[in-house]
C-alpha cells in the first residue's frame, strides 16, 4: 500500500483590488467634459475663420482674373473703365468669372484709380518738384462685395454687402 502524503497547506492569494474607484472615474469624466466643451466653443470661431479664409482667397483670384484680363487689353479697351460704373464682372464662389449674374456669387467692379492717367499714363516720383508721368502704367482700383444684383451700387453698398477695394497696377510695353 502506498503511504499517504499529507496534503500541503495551500496558501490562497490574498485577493487584490483591481480597477478605479467611483470617485477617479467620476473625476477622469469631469475633466473629459470640460475638454470637449472647451473644444465645442472654440467650433464656432475656427468656423468663422474658415468662411473669412475661403473668401479671401476668392477675392484674390478675382484680383487676379481682372488685371490679367486688363493687362491682355490695350489702352483703348481700358477706356470703359473711366466711366463712373467702371466695369463690372461676375464671379462664382470660388472666384470663376461667370458670363451673367444668375450663378454669381461676387460682383466686381474695375476703375481707373484716376481718369488722367488713361492718356498721359501714372505719375512717378521724378525729382523734388514734378511728377514725370509714366507712359506705360495704369492704377485700376477692383471693387468686390458678395453680392447677386446686376445694379449693384458699389459707391453706396448697403451695411449687409462690405465692399472690399484693391488697387492693381497694369503695365504694358506698348500700348
Amino acid at each position: 500500500m502506498k503511504p499517504t502524503l499529507a496534503p500541503k497547506s495551500v496558501a490562497l492569494p490574498t485577493r487584490t483590488r483591481s480597477g478605479f474607484s467611483l470617485v477617479e472615474v467620476v473625476l477622469a469624466v469631469g475633466i473629459m467634459g470640460l475638454g470637449v466643451v472647451t473644444i465645442l466653443g472654440l467650433l464656432p470661431h475656427g468656423l468663422e475663420l474658415s468662411r473669412k479664409t475661403f473668401n479671401e482667397q476668392a477675392h484674390t483670384r478675382i484680383v487676379d482674373s481682372i488685371a490679367s484680363d486688363l493687362q491682355g487689353a490695350s489702352w483703348a479697351d481700358m477706356a470703359g473703365a473711366t466711366r463712373a460704373g467702371g466695369i463690372k464682372f461676375f464671379f462664382d464662389d470660388q472666384g470663376l468669372r461667370q458670363e451673367s449674374s444668375t450663378n454669381a456669387t461676387f460682383v466686381a467692379r474695375a476703375q481707373m484709380v484716376n481718369e488722367a492717367e488713361l492718356t498721359i499714363g501714372m505719375p512717378m516720383p521724378g525729382n523734388a518738384n514734378s511728377l514725370q508721368p509714366n507712359p506705360n502704367l495704369r492704377r485700376i482700383r477692383i471693387d468686390v462685395a458678395t453680392s447677386q444684383d446686376q445694379n449693384f451700387n458699389f459707391d453706396a453698398p448697403p451695411a449687409a454687402a462690405p465692399v472690399k477695394r484693391y488697387t492693381a497696377l497694369v503695365a504694358k510695353m506698348r500700348p
